[in-house]
């Protein structure tokens, strides 16, 4: 037999074999395309359907773009930790924020290596719970904090409903995993939101070393020495000597207008031997308005202060008791009303 043949023989022999694996992957869709929707049994085996997944794009497919959301997710909440802690939303105490950003984490990893009904499964559940802490969210106008302050909850609550009915429509139907895959994958997926929890509360640390100056939260400055002085703006220096309640507040706040004018209708009260200072912000710029011994919105715009490595973080509004430049007490948020209450039911407040 010449060379001639034996190539021409090869080339048939390789065109017979791909003509054989089309009609063998031909039947293998008719038999697909024709199988009535009854012969398909949850806990029975099909290879084909462990590998593609039932449609074109499936479940086995979808399964990573929502991991890739609750990746995205998780990242955001990291890096945009003290935003979300001084936001006043549904994450703002760092438990809260820590779990559910390790949840997050933990799910995505599952999503990625987990079997296609139980991750399924999770989704559907994640985000239902997802969907209702958004209609809370809305209901006690709150940010929801799913993707930090980046997105309304009107816009999550879009996204969520769209992963259900996307995961609904996508489900899959066979089920194909042992005991010990599926203790393996658990191992997995705590490993990963231990690691997860552990980078959240370890940036935590670092943004206190860091940015502790910037971080006007009453349970972090308690006993601690007040970090807006003459250092930031000489005309602040005042503030490390005698005692003085500062306040901080949002100009759009109508809960903060409420409290100022009920606690400080004559805008020059204070306590018996302490100063009062009243920081503004919420303007059209990052700038604050400040007054010392005058408790008024109506504050004069010539007295505002720049903030070269960014505007502090404070949950609005919030009260700080110092005395000689170390906060002694501070309330933030919706505790302020009975906070001033409190201390305004001893002593009168004086007038200059």
């Amino acid at each position: 037999m010449s060379c001639v043949d034996r190539v021409f023989g090869r080339e048939i022999h390789v065109a017979q074999h791909s003509a054989q694996n089309l009609v063998e992957t031909l039947h293998r869709i008719h038999l697909r395309l024709t199988r009535p929707l009854c012969e398909s049994d949850p806990l029975s085996i099909d290879p084909e359907s462990t590998k593609l997944g039932d449609r074109a794009i499936g479940w086995e497919q979808f399964r990573f773009a929502v991991a890739a959301l609750l990746m995205a997710a998780v990242g955001v909440k990291i890096f945009n930790m003290a935003q979300i802690l001084t936001g006043g939303g549904l994450l703002g105490a760092m438990p809260r924020l820590v779990a559910v950003t390790a949840f997050e984490g933990a799910a995505a990893t599952y999503l990625i290596v987990g079997n296609r009904v139980l991750s399924w499964l999770l989704t559907l559940a994640t985000f239902a719970i997802f969907a209702a802490a958004t209609v809370y969210a809305m209901a006690t106008n709150q940010s929801c904090n799913c993707f930090g302050e980046q997105m309304a909850p009107e816009t999550m609550l879009v996204i969520d409903m769209g992963v259900l009915l996307l995961s609904g429509f996508l489900r899959p139907s066979h089920l194909r995993m042992s005991s010990l895959t599926l203790i393996r994958q658990m191992i997995i997926i705590a490993v990963v939101g231990g690691l997860i929890a552990t980078v959240a509360v370890w940036h935590y640390e670092v943004l206190l070393s860091q940015e502790r100056s910037r971080l006007l939260i009453a349970d972090l400055l308690v006993g601690k020495s007040w970090p807006l002085t003459g250092q930031i703006d000489p005309r602040l220096s005042e503030l490390s000597d005698g005692k003085w309640m500062i306040l901080i507040a949002d100009q759009n706040c109508v809960h903060c207008r409420n409290l100022v004018s009920r606690y400080f209708a004559d805008p020059e009260a204070h306590r018996p031997n302490e100063r009062t200072a009243f920081f503004v912000f919420g303007g059209d710029d990052d700038r604050w308005r400040f007054q010392f011994d005058l408790v008024t919105f109506d504050l004069n715009d010539e007295a505002l202060l720049n903030w070269p490595h960014g505007k502090p973080y404070v949950i609005n509004p919030a009260v700080f008791l110092v005395d000689d430049g170390i906060v002694t007490d501070a309330v933030e948020g919706t505790k302020t009303d009975q906070f001033l209450g409190s201390v305004f039911s001893g002593p009168e407040p004086s007038t200059p």
